[in-house]
């Protein structure tokens, strides 16, 4: 799964090919007319607004190519990675951590032993193993938990033996904007 760093960087790339193929095709553009395009330099003309045009297309079209060819939000993209992607542990709620199973009278819990966790409570008939259980590290971009979901119905965040959290199914779909 990517993090939130490697969603910035692939939007930047994304961003600033977008905007060298617009860049070239209106370059080309104007030096095949001759440079009679004008497009807000000394005056206005027909040739500059067709050049604005083009650039205008082909960097969209380049970003709708990029947005799916990269999968990256929207907003990451259109701000050259300038707006981080939200993070699993941003989006991470807490969850109880014990130490014992008697103490446990919630519904869903993380075992600790020795300061580890090794396994989770409640999401099964039984015991899940830490290591069987679906766990991202915190730095995991919170759009790249779509697929662990259609598997489970809650992702754990932790980094290493820190537990950050839990996110649920219904929190994921909340943060896309499904209702």
């Amino acid at each position: 799964m990517r993090t939130v760093r490697d969603l910035r960087l692939a939007g930047l790339i994304a961003y600033l090919a977008a905007l060298i193929a617009g860049l070239m095709v209106s370059g080309l553009i104007h030096w095949a007319l001759g440079g009679r395009g004008q497009f807000g330099w000394e005056g206005f003309n027909f040739f500059g607004v067709l050049e604005g045009l083009a650039f205008l297309l082909v960097f969209t079209v380049s970003l709708l190519i990029a947005k799916r060819a990269v999968k990256v939000t929207t907003t990451t993209l259109l701000s050259a990675g300038i707006f981080v992607p939200t993070s699993a542990r941003k989006l991470a709620r807490p969850v109880p951590v014990i130490s014992a199973l008697q103490s446990f009278e919630g519904s869903i819990a993380v075992l600790l032993e020795d300061g580890h966790p090794v396994g989770v409570i409640g999401m099964a008939d039984s015991l899940v193993p830490w290591d069987e259980a679906p766990v991202v590290s915190g730095e995991t971009a919170a759009s790249e938990l779509g697929s662990l979901f259609r598997q489970h119905p809650i992702v754990f965040v932790a980094d290493g033996d820190t537990v950050h959290g839990m996110v649920t199914r219904e929190r994921y779909f909340k943060y896309l904007g499904a209702r």
